[in-house]
């Protein structure tokens, strides 16, 4: 039965603004509150703070509220299409929505009308939920803050003179700020992960291949990219298996002859849990902040009777895996430049030292590589995959950060590599964080982020949960253990202090 609320609902905009998906169905299914209601629910908080956030940057939300109005005849009639029929969502700017530009981010692609939505738009609007808009990127979704000349900057909604993250930094402030109940993203370098953590609010990461990527970017691709994957923002773990049930399976042909089934996660409690723990390492130091509370967590656990085992990792060189990664994500991200910017990397890779193996030179190296190393490359992968598959034989999951700070302050100048961010009180590259999205991303492991936080400095932190490829419902269970023992997302504004009190539900306290 849903929970007793006041007599309407929607009469109390901040209560129904920062609903979890999960709970708006409840209220649903309960006759309580209409799909309607939960589109201008949204809206008010579109109108209420997208001149401060800009998350939202693409908005219909008089087709949302006819696509809601039938949502709710449908329930009428008793003929509701699952869990996710009348919740309205939003979706990364560089998936495709018939009629609407995709541009990735770049001005030269504003003339780029889709003609068909992707596949996991359609999937959503299969199941029922109401599509309101589409959230902002960085230009061709290489930075890990959300801004372009086309529609602007995108800002935390915990604090608007940082990031929100990137490059689905848009979907997590849309989320987080309640202006929309949930958001499919993308990531190949923590582009899901990296803004979760920011924002304080849940991310999923698919293991490669689960989500069919068709209708992401620009242009059409006969085969899935590399590394590269769509999955859920939400302000709840639980929403977000709701939302990858909804997305996962095989697109177009390989439907009519494969099945997908996910491996269950029988585990009922987070002791039953054996978790490895690496909270730093020396190619990308970090912030005691960041640690601290991945450490701390893992202290409870332990606590909580869990089997902790700290300073783990796979048995292979992270040097060799950090090389790989960069090269093979530049690689795959070279579709979304335009010519003249690909030409101008090819020169400078023609003058790169390839005995380096700093971010900037590998960038170039990478955009311009041949297909012969390329297919070395995947050689050195597989040997790096064959390495996790061992070392999940031993744990159910890797906790580690998810980017070496908390939302660092907004900084648009220059290139992403010619920046640094503030660690420990020192410089140190932005592309460092990137080994946190390589390290379990280059093989196509699922990683969820849950928040842990906050911070020391009061803003939130989240930790990434890796598990084994296709193991996603392990990752999302440890989540939804996480939130049940009081890791919970908090809407802008809340206290510091009550969140840390909420927190310490579980036993122990750092």
């Amino acid at each position: 039965m849903p929970e007793q609320r006041p007599e309407s609902l929607v009469a109390s905009q901040l209560d129904a603004r920062f609903l979890s998906a999960s709970q708006a169905a409840e209220y649903l299914r309960g006759g309580d509150i209409s799909a309607r209601e939960l589109v201008e629910v949204c809206e008010d908080a579109y109108r209420a703070d997208h001149e401060r956030i800009n998350a939202l940057i693409l908005s219909d939300f008089d087709a949302a509220r006819s696509a809601a109005a039938e949502s709710d005849a449908r329930r009428a009639r008793g003929e509701t299409r699952g869990p996710l029929d009348g919740i309205p969502f939003s979706v990364k700017e560089s998936f495709d929505v018939a009629g609407w530009p995709t541009t990735s981010g770049n001005p030269v692609n504003l003339g780029n009308i889709a003609m068909s939505d992707a596949v996991v738009v359609q999937r959503l609007r299969a199941a029922g939920a109401v599509l309101l808009g589409k959230t902002n990127v960085p230009i061709a979704l290489r930075d890990w803050q959300s801004y372009n000349t086309i529609y602007g900057t995108t800002r935390n909604p915990h604090d608007d003179t940082r990031t929100p993250g990137g490059s689905s930094g848009g979907s997590a402030a849309a989320v987080c700020a309640g202006m929309s109940f949930f958001d499919v993203g993308s990531d190949i370098a923590s582009s899901l992960r990296n803004p979760a953590h920011f924002c304080g609010v849940f991310s999923h990461k698919s293991s490669h291949g689960v989500v069919p990527m068709r209708g992401h970017g620009i242009g059409i691709s006969f085969c899935e990219q590399a590394i590269n994957v769509a999955g859920p923002i939400a302000r709840s773990a639980r929403d977000l298996e709701l939302v990858l049930r909804a997305i996962v399976g095989p697109g177009d042909e390989m439907a009519s002859a494969w099945r997908l089934e996910l491996p269950s996660c029988s585990k009922k409690t987070l002791a039953e849990f054996r978790v490895a723990v690496l909270a730093d390492h020396v190619l990308a130091e970090v912030d005691r902040e960041v640690g601290g509370a991945i450490e701390c967590l893992a202290r409870r656990l332990e606590a909580e009777g869990a089997t902790v085992v700290w300073n783990r990792r796979p048995d292979f060189d992270p040097v060799e895996l950090w090389c790989a990664f960069v090269k093979m994500v530049r690689a795959t991200t070279s579709l979304y430049l335009d010519d003249p910017a690909f030409e101008r990397i090819l020169t400078q890779a023609a003058s790169a030292d390839p005995t380096r193996f700093d971010y900037e030179t590998l960038q170039y190296v990478g955009t311009g590589i041949r297909h012969r190393d390329w297919l070395k490359l995947e050689q050195r992968r597989a040997r790096f995959a064959e390495a996790w598959r061992h070392f999940f034989d031993d744990y159910d999951v890797l906790l580690c950060p998810a980017a070496v700070t908390t939302a660092f302050p907004l900084d648009e100048t220059g290139e992403p590599w010619q920046r640094t961010l503030m660690v420990n009180g020192r410089p140190q590259p932005m592309t460092n964080q990137m080994f946190w999205a390589g390290h379990s991303g280059l093989c196509g492991l699922p990683s969820t982020v849950a928040p842990i936080g906050p911070g020391s400095s009061g803003l939130p932190t989240g930790v990434q949960i890796v598990a084994a490829r296709y193991a996603d419902l392990t990752s999302l269970r440890f989540a939804q253990l996480l939130e049940q023992a009081g890791f919970v997302f908090r809407p802008p504004g809340r206290s510091s202090q009550s969140i840390a009190g909420d927190a310490r539900k579980m036993e122990g306290s750092c």
